[in-house]
């Protein structure tokens, strides 16, 4: 046996799990200073929610950020890559995808491990031929599970079929812990013998297996094992770096680090914890063997309590983990991961809060049966399909293929709101998340400030609290399509005076993104009512809508109006969709639940309404 080699992750996946992505690149760099010469096989720095949060919380370029840490070691660095979506949460063209790897490249990512939610093959395919035309690494990544549909040979069948495709090295990734030894080292022994290529492995401790998992794969033949310093292990995170290396310790498999090194950066690290205490929370630490049961990661966890919050299902929250999995067979039983996951969960909820399964049906949920997600491991419930989809046709090709290219149409978008000549970097951000690259361009980001930048302008104070990040350890991401042209958007009006004899909510400004065009929104309370009730609204959507109505069409969950489908004067007919609503970065489709003539439409868009509002009445 040779020796095992072991992947960093505290930069990336550890602190992504952990602590919401937040740790700032100068922290990143000092860290470096004591990892390198540590012997790592590699460092995972890149990917994942990493780069949405970069930009949303941090105000960094997340490209200048790779850049930075490449000029600052010499170690491979590692990163994770939803394949054909990049580090967004749909397929993309293939302009875009070659673009990405191009540019990420150029600032020094050496291996680009690359997966697919739902492990079709299909949207593997590009992103290995880009990787490749650059001459850097491949990794193709399998996403562990377990259903009917899967199995070690299957999941072998992948393997092989990844190899085909040109990849160079081969990752079981498992973020849920679900991996036990027997399956770790079958699949191991079966992706090194039929496909002749090197195998990592990545699994979750959550759950208590991954120590077992990890020595049966390194025993199997496994290349690599990816691991994470001590403060940032365990529980969501990985097995730590210091206590794989002392179980190989004086064993064939003894990873070549330099202990003495590896113990200093674990000082080092522990020595930045406490600037990120109210950040963290202390459930991520821990083992939670529920999810050998739910195949829950705990970042769906988390949507699935927002969810549950939003929708008014707190106390069917039994309900709601009994309807998952009967959720998840109708779909062809995908991964649970991001942002499948959040989808699957998503509709789940939406079926028990309103008593009726698929009354409320997401965008999201809509085109997953379409086939614009790719191909389910699985068959999906025809019946189901038929309900939510109706006569539309699925697509059978890869859903790249149905896109038209992406970088010519954002960089028009970008020159009508104000920005002519984008740099690669601000171009592809701009594609991937539109609402948060544009306010970090406008200097509006929302930057949080640590125990250690009192004096930084702009920044936000951090909370005494967990912060609230919207699941951003693996969130549904705010550019749910490619963005169309748009006129450029005007700044918010200044705020009105608002007469109420009672105290009021403050107002409150959005930056909304419908149908790919980015709105400036102010809301404010009218008299006596909260935010979650009647609203004055400027900006997209004109004049204030008339107050809050108690019968009709109600939302059945909190959220924001992301679009009208109907108007005074429309009939429908039951089941028709007369309002779009966006709630946790998911477009829910609101349907009529009687036919008629509508009367009166009383909310607008970029409007904020609550659970049990009347948005359209009909007579």
């Amino acid at each position: 046996m040779a020796p095992i080699g072991l992947i960093e992750s505290c930069l990336r996946h550890g602190q992504q799990t952990l602590l919401l992505s937040r740790v700032r690149t100068r922290h990143l760099l000092s860290l470096l200073a004591k990892l390198e010469g540590c012997g790592y096989a590699g460092l995972d720095v890149f990917g994942g929610a990493t780069f949405e949060v970069s930009l949303e919380h941090l105000g960094e370029d997340p490209f200048e950020r790779l850049r930075s840490i490449r000029a600052n070691t010499s170690v491979p660095l590692v990163g994770l890559i939803r394949g054909q979506s990049l580090v967004g949460y749909r397929p993309l063209p293939d302009d875009a995808v070659d673009s990405f790897v191009s540019l990420s490249a150029e600032c020094g990512l050496d291996v680009f491990r690359c997966f697919d939610p739902l492990n079709d093959a299909r949207n593997l395919a590009h992103i290995a031929e880009a990787v490749r035309a650059v001459g850097k690494h491949p990794e193709g990544t399998l996403v562990f599970t377990e259903s009917p549909v899967h199995s070690e040979e299957s999941f072998i069948a992948l393997g092989m079929e990844l190899a085909g495709l040109g990849y160079q090295s081969l990752c079981v990734f498992d973020p849920a812990g679900l991996l036990g030894a027997g399956s770790a080292r079958a699949l191991v022994e079966g992706l090194r013998e039929r496909t002749q290529l090197p195998v990592s492995v990545h699994c979750a401790t959550i759950t208590g297996q991954a120590s077992f998992a990890y020595l049966a794969a390194a025993e199997a033949g496994a290349r690599s094992l990816d691991v994470c310093l001590s403060p940032l292990a365990g529980g969501a995170s990985l097995p730590s770096t210091e206590g794989v290396y002392a179980a190989l310790r004086g064993t064939d498999l003894q990873p070549r680090l330099d202990e003495r090194r590896v113990l200093a950066a674990a000082d080092a690290l522990d020595e930045l914890m406490p600037l990120y205490q109210a950040i963290s929370d202390p459930r991520g630490w821990q083992y939670d063997t529920s999810t050998l049961r739910t195949q829950l990661a705990p970042s769906v966890l988390e949507h699935l309590r927002r969810e549950c919050e939003t929708q008014g299902a707190q106390g069917k929250l039994p309900a709601v983990l009994e309807e998952i999995p009967r959720v998840r067979a109708e779909m062809g039983y995908p991964p649970l991961i991001t942002p499948i996951a959040q989808v699957v969960v998503s509709q789940a909820v939406a079926n028990v809060a309103s008593g009726q399964r698929y009354l409320t049906v997401a965008q999201e949920v809509k085109d997953y049966f379409l086939g614009l997600f790719g191909q389910p491991p699985g068959a999906v419930d025809p019946e189901i399909q038929k309900l939510v989809i109706g006569g539309e046709e699925p697509i059978t090709v890869r859903p790249a293929e149905v896109l038209e290219p992406a970088l010519e149409q954002t960089r028009k978008t970008m020159a009508r709101q104000g920005w002519a000549e984008p740099s690669d970097s601000q171009l592809l951000s701009f594609l991937l998340f539109p609402v948060s690259t544009a306010a970090l361009l406008r200097g509006e980001a929302r930057v949080e400030r640590l125990e250690d930048e009192q004096e930084l302008p702009g920044a936000v104070a951090l909370p005494a609290a967990v912060v609230d990040g919207g699941d951003l350890s693996e969130p549904i991401g705010d550019a749910a399509a490619i963005p169309a042209e748009v006129a450029p958007a005007p700044p918010p009006p200044p705020a009105e005076p608002v007469p109420a004899p009672t105290p009021v909510a403050p107002a409150r400004e959005f930056s909304v993104e419908v149908d790919g065009e980015v709105f400036s929104v102010r809301v404010t309370a009218t008299d006596g009512a909260g935010l979650g009730g009647g609203v004055a609204v400027s900006g997209a959507g004109g004049s204030a809508p008339p107050p809050l109505a108690s019968e009709g069409v109600k939302a059945p969950m909190q959220g924001l109006i992301a679009r009208l489908a109907v108007q005074v004067g429309d009939q429908v007919t039951v089941g028709q969709t007369v309002v779009v609503l966006e709630a946790m970065k998911m477009q829910n489709e609101i349907p009529s639940d009687r036919s008629g003539a509508v009367t009166a439409v009383l909310v607008a868009v970029g409007q904020v309404v609550s659970r049990g509002d009347v948005l359209v009445q009909i007579a």
